[in-house]
């Protein structure tokens, strides 16, 4: 397991890591070559940059070799490719001006929303009423809403309300509450860091690891690392570490791994998902290796108090 990248690699294969608008398990499932769509990150901001860098020119190849006289899709407007289980309400506007759009089996697609490529909307995805999403990843059966530009969203994960969420990594069962927004830019317009690391990039807007949830109206500040199953409230000003709850940088509060796992099942359920005695292993194996990076940062247990 590649420590460089925790937390995300500590509930999930680098293979199932979506950067650039595939995963390693999908190129090699569409006949790709090893690296030929994904380029493995060796630090968590090349999640991102990786991500913006390749997307567009991985939706050409995609819609050259997959996509192209394949019955199952059809090219609606010059680079814009549906499936034919896709659907898409009226008043929607596509701009591929700068990339192509690919809509996959059973993605949906609301009224009033504007698209604009380079960008892949995954299976079952859904985009709601006035949303503006651009140059990114949809993953499988999540649910965007407001802004979202230069991000990967992995399955099963929810921004169903305005705010925005930029230039960013989301992992899966993530939940971002109506007017969660990220910051992906420094007021001074310099270089940013993640975890002390250059990035090279002036545009990062940070990593959620998968099972995080946000409260309404949760600001996060740039390039900013949450960790597996944190809940963040209020203004996140640091980075998160796993399983607690964020009010502030003196105010962070153990999330229990009971609380997290029933948590999980909850809202899994929503989706006719059972969360598998698997995932439960993986959500234990995550906490125990995560302990001594909360004794590290002083985290309490007790009551959460704002």
């Amino acid at each position: 397991m590649d420590k460089n990248l925790w937390p995300i690699t500590l509930t999930r294969n680098i293979s199932d890591i979506h950067s650039g608008g595939f995963s390693q398990a999908e190129e090699k499932v569409f006949g790709f070559t090893e690296g030929e769509l994904f380029e493995t990150p060796k630090a968590l901001h090349e999640l991102i940059t990786f991500h913006k860098k390749n997307l567009g020119r991985n939706l050409n190849l995609y819609a050259e070799k997959i996509l192209k006289n394949n019955p199952e899709y059809k090219e609606t407007q010059k680079g814009v490719y549906l499936h034919k289980h896709a659907s898409i309400c009226e008043n929607v506007v596509f701009d591929t001006s700068k990339g192509i759009i690919v809509l996959e089996k059973n993605a949906q697609i609301m009224p009033f929303s504007y698209l604009v490529g380079p960008l892949r909307i995954d299976e079952g995805a859904t985009v709601n009423p006035y949303g503006y999403i651009s140059n990114s990843y949809i993953g499988k059966f999540s649910k965007v809403g407001g802004e979202v530009n230069g991000t990967v969203f992995e399955s099963y994960s929810n921004k169903a309300h305005h705010g925005g969420m930029f230039d960013a990594y989301i992992g899966s069962w993530v939940n971002i509450g109506g007017g969660t927004s990220n910051s992906n830019l420094k007021n001074t317009y310099g270089e940013v860091k993640m975890n002390g690391v250059e990035t090279g990039d002036s545009f990062i807007g940070g990593v959620i690891a998968d099972y995080v949830k946000t409260a309404i109206n949760t600001s996060i500040y740039t390039a900013k690392v949450i960790g597996v199953n944190a809940h963040l409230y209020g203004t996140v000003t640091v980075d998160v570490p796993s399983f607690t709850n964020y009010v502030s940088k003196d105010n962070i509060i153990l999330l229990p791994l009971e609380v997290a796992i029933k948590t999980a099942e909850r809202m899994c359920s929503r989706r006719n998902v059972t969360l598998s005695e698997e995932d439960k292993k993986m959500l234990s194996y995550a906490y125990t290796e995560t302990e001594s990076e909360r004794r590290e940062r002083g985290v309490k247990e007790g009551k959460l108090q704002f």
